[in-house]
């Protein structure tokens, strides 16, 4: 099945730029949040950040080309 491409970008694009782009960016400061230093705190923020974009890419994306099931 062809995925469409605003799937691929919301689910895949968002965390890996995300990640690829934001460790970089903040890798060199000293700052901290909540006692934990903010290359922590951003991958950390990142897990529900890739959950939240594989659930939006599924619910507008994907699901309308899978059957229902009766229960």
């Amino acid at each position: 099945m062809i995925r469409s491409w605003p799937s691929v970008l919301i689910g895949l694009g968002i965390p890996a730029v995300a990640v690829l782009l934001g460790i970089p960016l903040v890798s060199g400061t000293s700052v901290s949040v909540l006692g934990i230093p903010l290359l922590f705190f951003w991958m950390f923020c990142c897990f529900p950040l890739t959950t939240l974009c594989l659930w939006v890419s599924w619910r507008f994306f994907d699901s309308p080309h899978y059957p229902k099931e009766d229960r």
